[in-house]
C-alpha cells in the first residue's frame, strides 16, 4: 500500500515538472529596439509591408511597457485615407494587436506624433492634416486622437463652408472631456465663431 502511494505521488510530481517545463518562458524584445528608429520602422515593414508612412514607439498600452505604432496611406479601389496599427510584443514576437478603421487624411504635409495628456497614464497618437485639404471646395481639416489602450479613435472635422461660416464636427464617442476641449480650443483660435456639431464621422 505504501509503495502504491509513493508511486502515485511520484507520478504527480513528474507531471508537475513536465507541465512547468512546457511553459514558454518570457522572452524580452530585442535589446534597445524601441530606442532605434530604423529597427522600429523595419519591424513595422516586416508585418505591414513597405508602404509605411509613420512609425514611433511609446507607452501606448501601459505606462511601463512599450509598443510600436505605425501609419499607412491607403489608396486602392474605392478606399482612400489612412490607417494606424498597434504592434505589441506578444509571446516572444511582434504582432499587430489593433488597427484603426480607414480614417480621413493623408500623410502628405501633415503633423503626426505621439503625445500625452497630463491626467491619462498612456501615450496617444495625434494626427492633423493641416492645410492639405483646404484647397477642396469646402476646405477641410481633419484631426484624430488615437487611444491605443482603449482602441478608440476620436476625430474632429473642420469645414470652411463659406466666408465666415465654419463648422466643426466631433465624433460622438468622445468620453474624455479634455479631448473635446483640445479639439475645440485648437480651432477656435483661428475661428472664434465656430459652430460645433457632434455626430458619427
Amino acid at each position: 500500500m505504501l509503495l502504491n502511494k509513493t508511486t502515485i505521488w511520484s507520478s504527480i510530481l513528474l507531471l508537475l515538472i513536465v507541465a512547468n517545463g512546457c511553459k514558454k518562458s518570457y522572452e524580452p524584445p530585442p535589446h534597445n529596439l524601441f530606442e532605434n528608429e530604423q529597427l522600429i520602422e523595419q519591424t513595422a515593414k516586416d508585418l505591414l509591408g513597405e508602404n509605411i508612412s509613420f512609425t514611433t514607439s511609446g507607452y501606448f498600452e501601459t505606462d511601463s511597457v512599450k509598443s510600436i505604432v505605425a501609419g499607412k496611406e491607403i489608396s486602392e479601389k474605392n478606399q482612400w485615407g489612412i490607417k494606424f496599427y498597434l504592434i505589441s510584443w506578444v509571446d516572444g514576437e511582434f504582432k499587430v494587436k489593433y488597427e484603426t478603421g480607414l480614417l480621413n487624411g493623408s500623410f502628405v504635409q501633415c503633423i503626426v506624433n505621439k503625445f500625452k495628456f497630463a491626467d491619462i497614464e498612456n501615450e496617444m497618437v495625434y494626427y492633423n492634416s493641416k492645410n492639405y485639404f483646404l484647397g477642396n471646395a469646402s476646405g477641410d481639416v481633419y484631426l484624430h486622437v488615437i487611444d491605443l489602450k482603449k482602441m478608440k479613435v476620436y476625430s474632429a472635422h473642420l469645414s470652411v463652408i463659406t466666408e465666415g461660416k465654419v463648422s466643426l464636427d466631433l465624433t460622438q464617442n468622445i468620453d474624455v472631456p479634455m479631448i473635446k476641449t483640445f479639439f475645440v480650443s485648437y480651432f477656435r483660435r483661428d475661428y472664434p465663431n465656430l459652430r460645433i456639431v457632434e455626430k458619427a464621422l
